[in-house]
């Protein structure tokens, strides 16, 4: 069990920080490759959306036009486009008497400016015919590419001649306005509003719509692609050497978990709002560039501040949310060892024990989630000050051009309108980056754990034995577990005949049950080698290694799958005859016949519904059905009564004829019948012989069946 302190110790000396673009992120994106049109489908779902967005927002300005100005959508239009054809500003100034059309501006690098037009004078007449200046905005507005245009002014030069040469997407602007009926009228104002209003509607549930297709697609991806990690990760998992497995595993358990949970947050949130929302903001930037370019100036001010509250946020969340993840890894390891032992726990009365050991890791996991939580909700109302001062800031600067005549109040209200709808989804980017920030601390525990060498990159042997053909010999054999100060084994030399029964016995910790792991090739010896027929283990395959060795362990495991399937796991020969043959053999068929759904019965969590004595005689039925040249039995009869016991034992007996056998037994009855008997302590053979024969030359093991061997 870790506690909160040596969480702490951990945390200090491996919580460093790691960039947003660091490998495992990269790794992380790559691996929603093999899912990438899903993704790259939804993306472009989403640029189409941020597209018809903007076109949104920009209809606030028609709509001001209708209700605000006197001269209309139209009128706007008419004005917008002749300037553009001439390459001019005009405004229409009317008193009591007349209206008349007055130049603005003159484009610096306009024929009109070189032919000595200036601000200030009146246009009065088109093609020598005077026109209201409706009328005159309206004729020149339609004129087309290459049309020539001869007009009289107030100015010096009089007179004026120039060539049509607007480009197309002022041409498609203005044909995009009169989809809307023309009408001055009152009652045409509202059916020009009603038009705008309908088109905007439109236009919404479409990109609605977009939104929806590409967010469903994104994550559809996203959630194939953390499947398929998955299944890579319990691949691995299963691959990785014994060693591993002796540290943290709900540290492991988290990784499959919250880990992926993570990563997979982030991933949505990458090819989601990440994608989306800076687009909207991007069109959105682009529409009010279109009427009026200084606006970049707000984006030029706030993207540094904002750029720089992201990075400083994001790297302390991601190194407080590493930290959180292994806490979790050390709750659920001292939550499952408690449930476990809820046996043991309520006996000795210690609840309480075990309530205040539970407290004192999630007071650790509090710690880092207020951090994060903090840094989270700060985001969000830091950067709504920046932009709501930054907002005023330039509000006040397009007001003062209002009251200059620089623009209108029509096009002032959708510059405010779009500033705002631009800082919105800056807004939203915080929590984006912070959740990708914290994705980023689970990929680099997942592709940590992804890229630990598996026990058959370690123990690379490449012969493939079918069969055991000769000894097995241990040979000066020392090894120490990870981590453990003191050897399990020291110097162990036995040599093994083949088709022989050999009984371990000794007292606990003497290194039993480490001798028979070692012959699995769990771990490797430190000192000395295993041999069979001559050949050392390491050069065989685990595969084609393990496929010799039956096994009933010391903790016997029973899986959530049918009974039927329990005793046919690990072997080819799964028919329900054999099984129930195998059963029968074991003394299990009797028991197994009498629960509710007889072979196809599935036993509760960790075999729950059986006794112990019913779940040893399923691993034995199980080590028998596999028929293996070896055999171990590791305490394999402890929590059998002593009637079945002798049935067992006679079909251990008979099974094991002509197969290599090792069985590790407190019990004497069960080692008795052995050819020989190995005696160990601390880690050495004491000495080896029958039972007859140590018992008389041997006082240690005479002491055994005495104090421990039960007759």
């Amino acid at each position: 069990m870790v506690d909160a302190t040596s969480i702490k110790a951990d945390d200090e000396k491996r919580a460093e920080r790691v960039p947003l673009s660091a490998p495992a992120f990269k790794r992380m994106v790559r691996a929603t490759f093999p899912h990438k049109g899903l993704i790259v489908s939804g993306i472009l779902a989403s640029v189409v959306y941020a597209m018809l967005h903007s076109v949104s927002v920009l209809a606030v300005l028609p709509i001001l036009k209708v209700l605000l100005e006197d001269e209309g959508l139209h009128g706007w239009a008419d004005r917008t486009m002749a300037g553009a054809h001439v390459g001019a500003e005009f405004s229409v100034r009317e008193t009591e008497s007349r209206a008349a059309l007055l130049v603005e501006k003159v484009v610096a690098s306009s024929e009109l400016h070189q032919q000595g037009l200036r601000p200030g004078a009146e246009v009065v007449a088109l093609d020598g015919e005077r026109l209201a200046p409706r009328d005159w905005l309206q004729r020149v507005a339609a004129a087309t590419t290459e049309d020539r245009i001869r007009f009289s002014t107030t100015s010096p030069a009089g007179d004026h001649e120039i060539t049509v040469s607007t480009g197309w997407k002022q041409r498609m602007g203005y044909r995009l306005v009169f989809l809307v009926p023309r009408d001055a009228t009152g009652s045409g104002r509202m059916t020009a509003l009603k038009f705008v209003l309908t088109a905007l509607v439109i236009v919404v549930i479409a990109a609605n719509l977009c939104r929806f297709i590409g967010e469903f697609l994104v994550r559809l991806g996203v959630l194939r692609s953390m499947m398929d990690l998955r299944r890579e990760l319990y691949g691995k998992v299963l691959g990785l050497p014994m060693a591993r497995f002796t540290r943290n595993t709900g540290d492991m358990v988290t990784r499959f978990v919250q880990d992926i949970q993570e990563v997979q947050r982030g991933l949505m949130s990458l090819f989601g709002k990440t994608i989306r929302e800076p687009l909207k903001a991007i069109f959105i930037l682009a529409a009010a560039l279109l009427l009026d370019w200084r606006i970049t100036i707000t984006m030029i001010v706030i993207a540094p501040a904002a750029i720089l509250l992201f990075w400083r946020a994001g790297t302390s969340i991601k190194k407080a949310n590493r930290k959180l993840l292994r806490g979790y890894g050390s709750m659920i390891n001292t939550l499952s060892g408690t449930l476990a032992a809820i046996g043991v726990v309520k006996a000795y009365t210690t609840e309480n024990v075990e309530r205040r050991r539970l407290w004192r890791v999630d007071r650790a996991m509090f710690r880092h989630q207020v951090k994060i939580i903090r840094l989270e909700a700060m985001m969000s109302p830091l950067l709504e000050v920046l932009g709501i001062v930054m907002v005023s800031v330039v509000t006040v600067w397009l007001g003062s051009r209002v009251v200059s005549g620089e623009i209108d109040v029509a096009r002032f209200g959708a510059l405010t309108v779009m500033l705002g709808m631009m800082f919105d989804p800056l807004r939203k980017l915080a929590d984006v980056y912070t959740r990708i920030m914290r994705s980023g601390a689970g990929a680099d525990r997942l592709f940590e754990l992804l890229d630990a060498q598996q026990e058959s990159e370690i123990h690379a042997g490449t012969r493939v034995l079918d069969n055991l053909e000769g000894d097995i010999e241990f040979r000066d054999v020392t090894f120490t577990y990870p981590e453990a100060d003191t050897p399990a084994l020291r110097d162990v030399s036995l040599t093994v005949t083949r088709g022989e029964t050999i009984a371990l016995v000794g007292r606990n910790g003497s290194g039993k049950t480490t001798l028979v792991n070692l012959l699995a090739h769990f771990y490797d010896p430190q000192h000395g080698a295993i041999l069979f027929k001559g050949l050392d283990i390491r050069e065989i395959t685990l595969r084609s290694l393990r496929k010799l060795i039956g096994l009933v362990s010391q903790d016997t495991v029973v899986f959530p799958i049918s009974l039927a399937d329990n005793i046919a796991y690990g072997s080819r020969n799964g028919m329900r005859e054999t099984v129930i043959d195998a059963a029968k053999r074991a003394r299990a068929d009797e028991f197994i016949r009498r629960t509710p759904g007889g072979y196809d019965t599935i036993p509760g969590d960790m075999g729950r519904t059986l006794s112990g004595g019913q779940k040893q005689r399923i691993a034995i039925a199980r080590a028998i059905l596999r028929d293996a040249p070896i055999l171990v039995f590791d305490e394999a009869t402890s929590q059998i009564d002593s009637e079945s016991e002798q049935e067992i034992q006679a079909a251990v007996k008979e099974f094991s004829k002509d197969r290599t056998t090792f069985i590790i037994a407190h019990r004497l009855s069960t080692i008795r019948f052995a050819d020989r008997i190995v005696v160990l302590d601390d880690g050495k053979i004491v000495d080896v012989g029958t039972h007859d024969t140590l018992i008389k030359r041997c006082a240690f093991y005479h002491g055994l069946c005495e104090t421990q061997l039960l007759a």
